[in-house]
């Protein structure tokens, strides 16, 4: 399958003291610790009933006089995200327990149904509690409108109310998620980067002011400036960076190319790299390309990749000399795109000398990672579709295959106003949906139902569509399978409500998890050194069961790091290679109130409850994936091997530790 701080106040129900027998309890005897909570059988059958999205099952337990229950239940719902629970969590902002009115407002949150907002803005107003109050404004910018940002943004508090300060700026923060912003609110955040606001409130403000899109930060280019030299919180300083990227002031660029030059974190560098994208060519120019040859792999391939995306026809044939001279095969590879697709379409001598280099060091090459962004580089000329094409089919379900069709999609876009050329690729992307290669056929499909494309009025039978929809099999053809129909319903003229599958997640192997210890760790044995996580098994047992099932079954072992994004993620688990692998089961998606740090393990997926064996783990904070991604581990040592590994290198093993 594709695609990929602190707890919640208040809402952690996996507190020691509370996980003993309730029987024992009731019987008097001493008190004896358990491995972890699930050895308490209710617990077990809420999880159970979360994993099986049975909010029926669940609603009895919103009233248990047993409050660890209660909660267990209340957080079942954040993942489970059923409307229909809104009216019975909202009850329970009623509840004598601090802690389950938090909870409560987590959950209504996740379930993201704007319904929910006048509700939570009344019980804002009544609630006492700084930690619920807190919940409440996240949840508000989880689910709510434009008059909830307004509410959210005129609040005013007094020094003191940390909390409320810190659940101001996530309800700013996440309504900007959402794509609902004001100026009202921006201002509001860049007071929130003020030196005296809680530390917490000014990293959360920083992210909006980094991540919001389509907001004007000309006029706060000073406040940029000021907080960025004043901030000594890390994380803090590297989103202001991004922020100032979106003030395009004079003293923000001098300020950003000085930055560019200093040595320091790499995440620092990724990030000014990023931050130059607003300004004009000519006055960046020598400032990433300075960056082309840095040793750190991270900040080579920022820039290449800047100048993939916002490069120049009049330096085409620079990026090309200066790709040859790189090192490192991934930064190479992308400067070499980007000569090519950048290179003047009439300078057919250019194209043609720059293509024939890249299919060259394809040939040499020994690295399958390198070769499936080579062909990705071909896409810059479609004259190149017949070389590529080879490739691809040549190699179906590898890294190879995948990257050559999704090369071949781009290329047909280029050369839709050739009718001879599109002929050829309306065959090759009848054949790629006949492959039975789930990856192959959702990439195919997607680009038969652009309009543009026009590729409905040259299949007048499309029964190959119908036989590929009647060949997959769930859950691992599940993209295939929703592309696949979307796109028979664009040939036969239909709109029909997008397919709902039911939800089928593995079920949770209870046995193998109250065997896990709440402390297990796991050694990822790589080329470049060892990763030592330690997984949450009492927040997240199903995935955390999953994952050392299939670390048991060898499933991990010798595979390969598929992704990486610089200053973002890396990621493995593909047993493709690809990113589009899976096993032939799914597991549920298990949204508790935790938050992305850096170092955080996270299961990629292309969707809710779609996860199966990939994981990830972040670089640094990512807020934008909180609440959207299963949180079930942490690195406790090796992050600098995490910093080091590269799309390619190999994860030799896994161990785990007793």
């Amino acid at each position: 399958m594709k695609r990929i701080f602190i707890l919640f106040l208040g809402v952690v129900m996996l507190i020691a003291c509370q996980t003993h027998s309730i029987k024992t309890q009731q019987k008097g005897e001493a008190k004896t610790p358990v491995t972890n909570i699930f050895l308490d059988k209710t617990l077990q059958k809420i999880y159970t009933l979360q994993n099986q999205r049975d909010s029926k099952g669940l609603l009895p337990y919103l009233k248990d006089k047993n409050p660890v229950f209660r909660k267990a239940a209340v957080l079942a719902f954040a993942s489970v995200q059923d409307a229909s629970a809104i009216e019975p969590l909202s009850a329970l902002f009623e509840d004598t327990d601090e802690g389950i009115r938090a909870a409560a407002a987590y959950a209504i949150g996740q379930i993201k149904d704007k319904a929910a907002e006048p509700i939570l803005i009344k019980t804002y107003e009544k609630e006492k509690s700084p930690a619920v109050k807190q919940n409440i404004l996240e949840a508000i910018g989880k689910c709510g409108t434009m008059d909830g940002l307004a509410f959210i943004t005129n609040l005013n508090f007094e020094k003191e109310e940390t909390l409320l300060f810190v659940g101001q700026a996530w309800g700013i923060y996440r309504f900007a998620l959402q794509n609902v912003v004001s100026e009202q609110g921006t201002a509001r955040a860049i007071e929130l980067i003020s030196p005296d606001i809680p530390e917490k409130a000014r990293f959360i403000a920083a992210n909006y002011l980094a991540r919001a899109r389509e907001i004007d930060l000309k006029r706060y280019h000073a406040q940029l400036l000021h907080a960025f030299e004043t901030e000594k919180n890390f994380f803090t300083r590297m989103n202001l960076i991004s922020a100032m990227g979106k003030a395009l002031h004079p003293e923000v660029l001098k300020r950003l190319k000085s930055l560019a030059k200093a040595n320091g974190d790499y995440r620092m560098k990724v990030n000014t790299i990023g931050a130059l994208r607003g300004f004009e060519y000519n006055q960046i120019r020598e400032t990433i390309f300075d960056q082309l040859d840095n040793a750190n792999v991270n900040i080579s391939v920022a820039a290449a990749e800047f100048l993939l995306a916002n490069g120049t026809n009049t330096d085409a044939e620079t990026y090309f000399e200066t790709a040859l001279t790189l090192s490192l095969w991934r930064s190479r590879a992308t400067l070499l795109a980007a000569a090519l697709r950048y290179a003047d379409k009439d300078n057919k001598a250019l194209k043609k000398k720059i293509s024939n280099t890249i299919i060259e060091i394809y040939k040499k090459s020994q690295n399958n990672y390198e070769k499936a962004n080579l062909l990705r580089a071909l896409a810059g000329d479609p004259a190149n579709y017949s070389f590529v094409e080879t490739q691809g089919f040549s190699h179906i379900g590898s890294v190879i295959g995948t990257n050559a069709i999704d090369a071949l999609v781009t290329m047909s876009r280029a050369a839709k106003e050739n009718d001879k050329m599109i002929t050829q690729f309306a065959k090759i992307f009848q054949e790629a949906v006949g492959s039975k290669d789930s990856a192959v056929v959702t990439l195919a499909v997607g680009i038969l139902r652009e309009p543009e494309m026009n590729f409905k009025e040259r299949f007048k039978d499309t029964e190959f569509l119908t036989t590929a929809l009647n060949n997959c099999k769930l859950p691992e053809d599940l993209e295939a399978r929703l592309e696949l129909q979307k796109t028979i319903n664009f040939f036969n003229g239909t709109e029909t409500a997008e397919e709902k599958l039911p939800v089928k997640n593995a079920p949770i192997d209870w046995e193998l998890v109250a065997a896990i210890a709440p402390d297990q760790r796991v050694t990822i044995k790589t080329e470049k050194g060892n990763i030592v996580i330690q997984l949450m098994v009492d927040q997240s047992p199903g995935s955390v069961s999953n994952f050392i099932r299939l670390i048991k079954e060898n499933f991990y072992k010798n595979s390969y790091i598929h992704r990486v994004v610089p200053n973002f993620v890396i990621q493995d688990g593909c047993p493709r290679g690809d990113g589009w692998g899976s096993p032939p089961f799914t597991i549920g998606s298990e949204l508790g109130p935790l938050y992305y740090e850096e170092g955080s393990v996270g299961m990629a997926s292309a969707g809710k409850d779609t996860e199966g064996s990939q994981w990830f783990i972040t670089h640094s904070p990512t807020p934008h994936l909180d609440g959207r991604y299963t949180i079930f581990g942490k690195v406790v040592s090796g992050m600098d091997v995490v910093h080091r590994l590269e799309v390619g290198d190999k994860i030799l093993n896994f161990e785990l530790l007793l």
